[in-house]
């Protein structure tokens, strides 16, 4: 697994930035939080992390600017009154952040930042020793909240992570063999704010055919690699299939790897979504130190569809069906009910998801 998953789920559990990192969350103050700092430690930091963005941000001419612009802020004396790590690593993630509105972008303060560590492949597993995201993932079950039939057996999954493939695979498989049998289902992507792309791969298999399809590509600018998603028709257990309806929920919330579910599926005609634009935040990360209590946080690679050989950064996701996202699953589950009735034959049931339709169409 990468160390810097695209749009890790950092805001949905306190884990190490060395196995994931997007969405901010501040620390509480601590003694070594209070910890002041001289010119010289943040004149080091401004370069260090100049040279990170030079060398690694995913388009080196952005990287070019950004650097040009912290060190032009260094000169002008705008650090000079910053006093602790916290402090400093806020206003240095403005300064990039005005220079370059990337939402996966940031310097975050973490106490005690490991050193560098490589990139690892897709194929690769999460290193032994991060007890604390597994455990924390055992508790909620690995991101798959909630699993439910609904009338006129429409199948409601509610996934609020791609949580790291090695450790998540169960979950999903338990999660994705109990709606195989569905005659449509929804996923609810509205508070997913990503994770793990070989979980997405994972995931998106379920929903697909007998046949491998290349569902994504991963390219790294600084390797100078590529690395490719396909779906497994070898998943274990039953796949609900490549033909039955699937409708999927999103709000500005949905994030990165949940984008990347829902654009790469969407691309290829296989789900409607339905709720509101999502974040728009499709460039994986990798944590740099860049001073012992802060890391900057670079974007590193991009996404690239096979469809529209884009993909949704800066845009986010845009629904095939706009509704807000706290109407989304009414709206979702009455769409999918209109294309399970044609098949419902028992008079009493049919009677039983008209009146169902009727009160979802009523709120809505």
């Amino acid at each position: 697994m990468r160390k810097f998953l695209p749009a890790a789920i950092m805001a949905l559990c306190a884990i190490t930035l060395t196995n994931a990192g997007a969405q901010e969350q501040r620390p509480a103050a601590t003694a070594q939080q209070a910890k002041p700092l001289t010119k010289a430690d943040k004149a080091a930091a401004v370069e260090l992390l100049a040279q990170r963005l030079a060398a690694n941000y995913v388009y080196a001419d952005v990287g070019n600017k950004m650097a040009a612009a912290i060190r032009d802020h260094l000169r002008k004396g705008d650090y000079e009154k910053v006093a602790t790590d916290a402090e400093f690593a806020e206003l240095l993630t403005a300064h990039i952040q005005a220079s370059n509105p990337d939402k996966h972008l940031r310097i975050r303060y973490a106490p005690s930042a490991k050193p560098d560590m490589p990139r690892s492949s897709a194929t690769q597993a999460m290193p032994a020793g991060d007890k604390k995201s597994v455990t924390f993932g055992n508790y909620v079950n690995f991101g798959f909240e909630k699993v439910e039939r609904l009338p006129g057996n429409i199948m409601y999954l509610k996934l609020n992570g791609f949580f790291e493939a090695t450790y998540a695979k169960a979950a999903a498989t338990a999660a994705m063999n109990f709606a195989a049998n569905g005659n449509a289902m929804i996923i609810d992507l509205r508070e997913n704010g990503g994770g793990d792309p070989r979980m997405v791969a994972f995931v998106a298999s379920y929903l697909l055919g007998d046949k491998k399809i290349h569902l994504s590509d991963i390219y790294f600018r600084a390797d100078n690699e590529t690395d490719s998603f396909w779906s497994d028709p070898s998943v274990p257990g039953q796949r609900f299939g490549a033909d039955k309806p699937v409708y999927v929920l999103t709000s500005g919330k949905t994030f990165s790897a949940a984008e990347d579910f829902t654009y790469n599926l969407q691309a290829i005609k296989r789900i409607t979504v339905v709720g509101e634009t999502s974040g728009g935040g499709a460039h994986p990360i990798r944590p740099f130190p860049i001073e012992p209590n802060m890391v900057a946080v670079i974007p590193v690679g991009r996404s690239i569809n096979l469809v529209t050989k884009g993909n949704w950064e800066g845009t986010g996701v845009k629904p095939d069906v706009a509704v807000a996202a706290d109407k989304a699953l009414a709206k979702a589950n009455a769409l999918a009910l209109r294309q399970v009735m044609p098949e419902i034959k028992n008079p009493e049931e049919r009677k039983i998801l008209e009146k169902k339709l009727v009160e979802l169409e009523a709120a809505l």
